[in-house]
């Protein structure tokens, strides 16, 4: 069964906008690998940089665009007593990403009959590397990004800008994310959403709402 059109469950309204996430969506990524090249520049180990970056909340002020890149390097640099260069962290920070398999095909085909947005917690140079590096973040008719918006999911603010750039009801967009709580964000806002878990699994959602 073809994939060209996506109804709600009562048949009345036809999804004009699919919105995927973008980690662990359409790339994955590995948030230690960071630390463990890291700790090759730095005094501490890789899980002690973890927590200092990851569950300090430095990151999340990185994603929601309170930090510069330049200023997030500086935090870096303090914290951790990262002795490299900034190019030699931006490498490192950002060479953890790999394409989901399968989800090229299946973006490409959803192109041909929707509107596809892109809503993602990210930072300037993780966003910039992945639309450098994957070309079918091409495919995208535009990005709805933390670092822009200013503010992080699971913020209404940032699925009600999402909507704005949908042009089109809640109730017309379907949202995919890999983590619970943001789906049901997206579900209190009148958006139908998928708790991602593989590309199969949201193939045969699409197929079956066919």
């Amino acid at each position: 069964m073809a994939l060209s059109h996506v109804w709600d469950s009562t048949m009345t309204l036809r999804t004009r906008v699919i919105i995927f996430d973008l980690g662990k969506v359409i790339v994955n990524f590995d948030h230690f690998m960071i630390c463990k090249k890291m700790a090759l520049y730095c005094p501490l180990t890789a899980r002690e940089i973890y927590r200092e970056i990851f569950n300090s909340g430095l990151e999340a002020q990185f994603d929601e665009g309170i930090l510069t890149p330049r200023s997030f390097f500086a935090h870096i640099k303090r914290n951790v007593h990262f002795t490299g260069s900034i190019i030699e962290f931006k490498k490192i920070w950002n060479h953890i990403f790999t394409l989901n398999p399968g989800i090229s095909q299946l973006i490409t085909r959803l192109k041909r009959n929707y509107r596809i947005l892109c809503l993602s917690n990210t930072n300037k140079w993780h966003f910039e590397y992945c639309l450098k590096t994957f070309p079918v973040l091409h495919n995208f008719d535009d990005f709805i990004l933390s670092y822009k918006i200013k503010k992080r999911k699971p913020d209404p603010a940032i699925f009600k800008e999402a909507l704005a750039k949908a042009k089109c009801s809640a109730q017309e967009c379907v949202y995919i994310d890999d983590i619970q709580e943001y789906v049901l964000a997206a579900e209190a806002l009148g958006m139908r959403a998928i708790h991602f878990k593989s590309v199969s699994q949201l193939k045969k959602y699409l197929i079956s709402s066919a």
